[in-house]
């Protein structure tokens, strides 16, 4: 039902066949900011340009550009690549830098320049997803080999929500670096962990291979910076 309203808000959105229209999608709050530098740079050259823009999980926004349904969407490469091989769809690298622990600087721990592995033994850890899905979770895995008990981990589906247990001290949480609010270190420090050198994430743009809308394509310049 939540689908079936948002698909007529988005038609009510649009309120002309004529003027340009993109379908845009992103996984979370984070890479949102990517999207709306690139977007709004876009506005500036389209005035007329229609928007219709949706959150959601990797799974989701992957089989909405596959299937048409997005023009784009970006989408996180950690631990495991954001599409499989075999993808009709193609993966644009557009940011590159490293996955940091969230700690409160409630905790002694925040005044350390890494967190030690030892350190993440039995202590909640949280991580960020609008909807129920497994692919960050996986992620997280297969790029944490330090992490023993597996239930520790749990998701959150509000990145607000994540960031308060964090900076009271509730839990810790795996946060991209480069992409938190400039504001955001006032209670929480950003830790890379000791000794890992595999903490590293890739935000990706998706789109169809050989698309003929110039206007996806001025997107994507404004995203890559070219």
């Amino acid at each position: 039902m939540n689908n079936y309203l948002s698909a007529l808000t988005e038609l009510r959105q649009t309120d002309s066949q004529e003027k340009p229209l993109l379908r845009v999608g992103y996984f979370s709050a984070f890479e949102q900011q990517l999207l709306l530098k690139a977007l709004y740079t876009l506005k500036l050259n389209v005035p007329d340009l229609q928007l219709i823009v949706r959150q959601g999980s990797n799974e989701h926004l992957t089989q909405s550009v596959t299937n048409g349904a997005l023009d784009l969407a970006l989408s996180i490469s950690y631990g495991k690549p954001a599409l499989p091989d075999d993808s009709p769809i193609t993966a644009l690298p557009i940011y590159h830098n490293q996955m940091v622990m969230g700690v409160s600087r409630l905790n002694p721990l925040s005044r350390l320049t890494a967190l030690p592995q030892t350190n993440l033994t039995d202590r909640q850890m949280l991580y960020y997803s609008p909807e129920n899905s497994t692919f960050l979770l996986e992620s997280f895995l297969a790029s944490a080999p330090f992490i023993e008990n597996y239930e520790d981990i749990h998701r959150v589906s509000s990145a607000e929500q994540m960031h308060m247990l964090v900076a009271l001290d509730q839990a810790f949480a795996f946060y991209p670096k480069g992409l938190t609010p400039p504001d955001a270190d006032k209670n929480v420090a950003y830790l890379p962990i000791e000794n890992d050198t595999t903490q590293e994430y890739t935000i990706e743009t998706l789109y169809a291979p050989h698309t003929q809308n110039k206007v996806l394509k001025q997107l994507i310049g404004c995203l890559t910076g070219k």
